[in-house]
């Protein structure tokens, strides 16, 4: 525990020559996503940035591989300075955006997003139960609206602190 609290979760810049991994979860109001990378022995993913935002009216009324290409299309545009130097792995649960990338699709908004997300090198991968998905199901659920506020936190018993007691045998 005390080594955990003393090395904690910090967003690292990506590593050249590795690609990206891009965890994307979209609900009916708003979507959320986690940006990451595996380590140098590939067997851990370190976070690069976050980013989640509330669909605004107009776009919560789009079907859902709409609003997927929507969020997409504007993660795609927020970091771009990173998605445009990688291949990025586009890891989601919705099995039809993979024929965003394959397929030329000829009219309305999904035509217009997937000419824009032909500029990078995104790469479909479908995954059913994904440890990392947890983070951007998360961003999705709790977006960040303009009037965010940052979270007070009050703990009314700070000095109240044990690592790695029983506190059972210390009450009767």
């Amino acid at each position: 525990m005390e080594e955990y609290l003393s090395n904690p979760l910090v967003l690292l810049p990506p590593e050249p020559g590795k690609p990206l991994l891009l965890y994307l979860s979209v609900m009916d109001n708003a979507f959320g996503c986690v940006l990451g990378q595996h380590d140098e022995t590939g067997s851990k993913e370190q976070a690069i940035y976050y980013l989640s935002k509330r669909f605004m009216p107009g776009e919560a009324k789009y079907t859902l591989i709409e609003r997927t290409c929507c969020s997409l299309t504007w993660i795609a545009q927020k970091l771009r300075h990173y998605m445009s130097a990688y291949t990025t792995h586009l890891i989601s649960r919705l099995e039809m955006l993979k024929y965003i990338f394959q397929k030329q699709i000829s009219t309305g908004n999904l035509a217009k997003w997937q000419i824009i997300l032909s500029k990078f090198d995104i790469v479909y991968i479908t995954h059913k139960a994904i440890k990392g998905q947890a983070l951007a199901d998360h961003l999705a659920e709790n977006p960040v609206d303009w009037d965010y506020e940052p979270l007070t936190t009050y703990f009314p018993n700070e000095e109240v602190f044990f690592d790695r007691e029983d506190i059972a045998e210390s009450y009767p």
